[in-house]
């Protein structure tokens, strides 16, 4: 948690400060005015919605540290506290940044964001205390929630019967389909079901069921605000019960077979239409997250939940199928290493070093459990 913790602060500084171009501002800077009168309301709703999401780690993080050593309430004023101070810290020092745009505004709804995630933090340790005292079964919480932010992300929702009717004639339409995605998203939704049974092993609850996720998930989505259409999701998630319902995993590792239809698919389609192109013009990427900064950051977040969830099923279906194998780690950095080099010669597609970066992260943080072997049966040891 603590690891967590400090990456926050770490996530924060980067994304706040990037691209760290500092030029000196004197005190009669119209950017100094910028800052000061700059109102609460004065950004578009994506810049605020990622000033809030940026920040719930930090308070998430921060708030169970707090609940495991020292639950004392003063401490958690303390955060929040400490919390909004580095936001405003950060936000003065964008005033040295002539690609930033500083405002005080910013800092408030990162406080907003530190509040939130103290709630979340309050929530878990009141209704799941399990998950919050096992780091492993939180790091895989936090993958499990990584897809339903990827879906339902920014979490605005207009009910218009034209986007309804829109998304009914999409998943109606055979020629929206393609089947390497429907491979895929089986791959994710069996990951999905799988991360469940390991948070909370025998659960009966029907909201804690594949099929209730995949209804009230794509039921949501359908009314999020610039929702991005993709058929074969609902598809995959529909073969994906079938499959476990029809008690095939019995038989078959649900681990391996998530594993077989998730890398050869995500190779695919990271790399399709497969039209290679030599461009001197275009450069290697190699500043990491850097395209989470351009002037629509919307589509970016959503591409990074997405990868984080695909990428984090990919290793951690690997390490339950070889729990006591040592390539795993090397062979998904190497994965995604392979995937940015050939992305850099395609027509489209600009490779970097966010994916490979993302993949180490995980790998820190997602564990692998060995199986320890033991030489003796059961009857022997009854026996001796």
């Amino acid at each position: 948690m603590k690891g967590l913790f400090l990456f926050s602060i770490f996530v924060v500084t980067y994304a706040s400060l990037f691209p760290f171009e500092f030029q000196y501002v004197s005190l009669e800077s119209d950017r100094i005015n910028d800052l000061l009168s700059t109102s609460l309301t004065g950004g578009v709703i994506g810049d605020v919605l990622g000033n809030i999401i940026l920040f719930i780690p930090f308070g998430f993080a921060g708030a169970e540290l707090i609940s495991r050593n020292n639950p004392d309430k003063k401490y958690y004023i303390y955060l929040i506290l400490s919390g909004f101070a580095l936001a405003l810290a950060l936000q003065v020092i964008q005033i040295y940044l002539p690609s930033r745009v500083p405002a005080l505004y910013d800092a408030v709804w990162n406080l907003a964001g530190i509040t939130i995630g103290v709630v979340i933090a309050q929530f878990m340790d009141l209704h799941f205390p399990n998950v919050l005292k096992s780091d492993d079964r939180l790091a895989l919480l936090s993958l499990l929630l990584s897809w339903i932010m990827f879906l339902l992300v920014p979490f605005i929702f207009t009910f218009n019967m034209e986007l309804l009717n829109e998304n009914i004639e999409t998943h109606l339409d055979p020629s929206e389909y393609r089947l390497i995605n429907i491979i895929f998203f089986t791959g994710l939704w069996i990951s999905f079901e799988k991360l469940l049974d390991e948070i909370k092993p025998g659960r009966k609850s029907i909201f804690l069921t594949l099929e209730f996720a995949l209804i009230f998930t794509m039921i949501a989505k359908m009314f999020v605000y610039r929702n991005i259409i993709e058929p074969e999701m609902l598809l995959g998630g529909i073969i994906a019960v079938l499959m476990i319902r029809s008690r095939m995993f019995n038989k078959i590792n649900p681990y391996k077979v998530a594993a077989l239809l998730l890398i050869p698919t995500m190779f695919y389609n990271s790399l399709y239409p497969f039209e290679f192109y030599e461009n001197p013009f275009k450069e290697f990427a190699w500043i990491p997250f850097e395209e989470l900064f351009s002037d629509d950051m919307l589509p970016k977040i959503q591409t990074v939940f997405f990868k984080t969830f695909s990428y984090g099923c990919i290793l951690w279906t690997l390490y339950k199928s070889f729990p006591n194998s040592n390539w795993v780690n090397y062979f998904c950095i190497i994965y995604a290493g392979i995937i940015e080099y050939i992305q850099h010669q395609t027509l489209d597609r600009v490779g970097g070093l966010t994916e490979p970066l993302l993949v180490i992260f995980l790998c820190t943080f997602i564990h692998q459990n060995r199986e320890v072997f033991n030489l003796y049966e059961n009857e022997d040891l009854e026996t001796s």
